[in-house]
Formats: structure tokens, sequence, C-alpha cells
């Protein structure tokens, strides 16, 4: 049942409808992050077994991964191609939004759809035409670390384009007509008017496009060649249960940063739109 009040909607509840949300989303919670708490317990287990019970706490896994020669590079490997493919998304998108935000562009909705494809095209099915791009295509790429950038930037773009398309649209246009009134050119008025607006959009949307680049292991796995990103080396190595307590401490790492680095982008866009809503 909803109430309306001046122009706000107030949605009234009973009390065991509210415990039945309320535990639903408990549950939400739990299923969502339980594989991924166990991860982080696992990588302290003293022993080889990631099974309960535990047989001690340790941090040799840490150490024996960080002087592990192969996942440093593979580690790198991910960083390298996650922040290229983050900045080429974000600038792509940054390009591509503000025309369709700002000016009258013909076929408009078919161009945002088209931009907006990754997001409902399976992945695998997405490695797979990738792989057979760079390999058959008209000028082939080969594989490797610069075809996992292209195809991260490709899966990445649709989710800047949602970051960035709303707030530049949602930024009054007589902002600019004052700034060309005032003499400023089109460089200009970008510059000193839009750009200060939306840099909390554009640094929120180059953080997510690099958490889903560093995570992203089933495109790379069809285009990485030799050169495995640490997500690809990590589902490789799972085959060699002696290898999985090196391989758990590095996973645990990125797990906890894509974490901080979502939570950071969510905070950087909510200052953005009380910086924009204020002004």
């Amino acid at each position: 049942m909803a109430r309306r009040r001046n122009t706000e909607t107030f949605v009234v509840i009973s009390p065991t409808g509210k415990v039945l949300l309320t535990a639903f989303f408990a549950l939400f919670l739990v299923v969502l992050y339980l594989p991924t708490v166990l991860l982080i317990v696992f990588s302290f287990n003293a022993g080889t077994v990631a099974a309960f019970p535990l047989e001690g706490l340790t941090t040799k896994w840490y150490g024996l991964a960080l002087h592990s020669e192969s996942i440093r590079q593979a580690l790198w490997a991910s960083v390298r191609v996650a922040t290229l493919s983050a900045a080429i998304a974000t600038l792509i998108a940054l390009m591509a939004s503000y025309p369709l935000a700002r000016r009258h562009v013909r076929g408009k909705a078919v161009i945002s759809a088209l931009m907006l494809v990754p997001l409902v095209v399976p992945t695998v099915v997405l490695g797979v035409a990738l792989l057979i791009l760079f390999q058959k295509g008209v000028i082939p790429i080969g594989l490797g670390l610069i075809s996992v950038m292209i195809g991260h930037v490709v899966i990445a773009l649709p989710f800047a384009v949602l970051i960035l398309l709303p707030r530049i649209a949602s930024i009054d246009k007589r902002l600019e007509e004052a700034a060309y009134d005032l003499g400023a050119s089109g460089l200009q008025m970008f510059r000193r008017v839009m750009l200060p607006l939306i840099v909390p959009s554009i640094l929120s949307a180059f953080l997510i496009s690099f958490v889903f680049s560093i995570d992203e292991v089933v495109i790379a796995s069809f285009i990485a060649g030799d050169q495995p990103t640490y997500p690809v080396y990590l589902y490789s190595g799972l085959k060699f249960p002696e290898k999985t307590q090196t391989l758990i401490p590095v996973a645990t790492i990125m797990i906890v940063l894509s974490f901080l680095l979502a939570i950071a982008a969510e905070v950087i866009r909510r200052r953005g739109d009380r910086k924009l809503e204020g002004r």
C-alpha cells in the first residue's frame, strides 16, 4: 500500500511483511557473501586443503604467493590490463556520452542500444567471437594481453556509459549557454564548466571498469594465449590441489581490493550528486 504526501511517496508495509523482507534480505546477503568470507578464512588455513576443520592459522601462504614469480607476473599482467582498459573505456564512454546527452544526434536510441549490447551478450559467446575476430579477422591481432585489453574495453564500456550518460544529461544546459554568452569556446566551456561537474562520475566509471577488468576470467581465458591474467592463472591452477593454498591469498586480496574500489566508486558518485544538487 502506498500513500502520497506532497510530492513524495511512502510505502506502508505490515509488520509481518517487514519481518519477511528483512529475513529475505539477510538470507540474500548470506548467500552472496558467504563464499567470499570462506575464501578469506581458508587463506589463513595452515593445512594444504581448503576444508574444515582448520589445521591452524598462518600467513605463510601469503609469503609463498608473493615470492612466486609466476603469480607476480600474472598479477602484474592483470593490473596493467585493468588500468589500460579502464582508462580507454572511460575515455570512449565520455566521448560518446557527451554528444548523446547534450546534442541532437540522429539515431540516438539505436546508438545507445548498441553500446549496451555487451551487457546482454553471454561472456562465453563474446569470448568466442573475439577469439575468431583476433585470429581470423581482417587484421589479425593475435592472442595476448592486448587482445584481453580490447575485450575488457568492450565489456567495461556499457558500465562506464551508464554512469556518465545520466550525469551529463542531468546538468542544466543553461550553464553551457551562459559560458558561451561570456565568450568561451567549446573546449573552454567543457574544461571549465562541464569537466569539474563530471569528474566524480569519471573517477567512478574508471574504478568500476577497473574492477570488472581485473576480475574477468571468461573472455580472458579465450584470448589471453600464453600471457594469462591472474584470474585465468588462478582458474588453471585449481586443477592442481597442491597449488590451491598459494593461489587463494592473492584471490583474497583481489576480492577485498575490488570490494573497496566498488565502495569508493559509489562514494565518489554520491558526492558528485550532492555537489551537482548544491549547484
